[in-house]
């Protein structure tokens, strides 16, 4: 089975690259969507989620151009610097899809607002929530015995993803029993989230960036 999927579909790093191309076209029509709905309606709300949708095109677009420069570089030394380049640029991502949450979270919290699905529409969220963070922590343990730094970011930058589509999640849910305390809730969660991603990114580029440098005076030092 495992043969005739490489086959087909190539290993595992084209399969996730080839998804995240898929995810970049549906990620940018949902941002166009609600820039336009937020536009029409004055709304903050629709047009931060597309600030945020934007952001993780972005990132998204950045990790498979280095895919594909990485594939295209003849020489070993340069497809290692466009690997070290990006991967010390990584945390940078996370930290910056993190800011745009936590924005969004602000707004929750102090205006008690937020758009969530209700009906059948609430079985769906949880259905992509739950889908998100089964793949992502899956896909991020899976990279880590590959050592292919661009793949890893993807999947740390779906982790995220998932992560802050959780507080969606939740808000949605507890939105049928308690309106205004699923917002307060969601939020003030979200914001806690928001603060450790952006942590998190900012503690992976300076250890990245440090290493970087240990490498490249060890090699002078040669």
């Amino acid at each position: 089975m495992k043969k005739r999927i490489k086959k087909y579909f190539g290993n595992y790093t084209d399969r996730v690259i080839a998804l995240s191309v898929v995810s970049v076209v549906i990620n940018l029509v949902s941002a166009i969507a609600k820039l336009i709905m937020g536009i029409d309606l004055m709304s903050i709300w629709y047009i931060v989620n597309a600030v945020y949708y934007v952001t993780l095109v972005a990132a998204r677009i950045a990790s498979v151009s280095a895919y594909y420069r990485v594939r295209r570089a003849l020489d070993e030394n340069e497809r290692e610097k466009i690997e070290e380049r990006f991967y010390r640029r990584s945390g940078l991502f996370i930290f910056m899809l993190a800011a745009v949450y936590l924005w969004l979270c602000v707004y929750m919290f102090t205006r008690q607002h937020a758009v969530v699905a209700e009906g059948n529409g609430v079985y769906i969220v949880v259905f992509i929530v739950l889908y998100k963070l089964v793949f992502s922590v899956y896909g991020l343990y899976m990279v880590s015995r590959l050592n292919d730094r661009i793949t890893e970011t993807l999947k740390t930058i779906s982790v995220t993803d998932a992560g802050v589509s959780l507080i969606t999640a939740l808000v949605t849910v507890l939105n049928l029993f308690d309106e205004t305390a699923a917002v307060k809730t969601g939020a003030a969660l979200g914001i806690v989230i928001s603060l450790a991603f952006m942590a998190t990114g900012t503690v992976m580029t300076v250890t990245r960036t440090r290493n970087y440098r240990k490498k490249q005076e060890q090699k002078d030092t040669v």
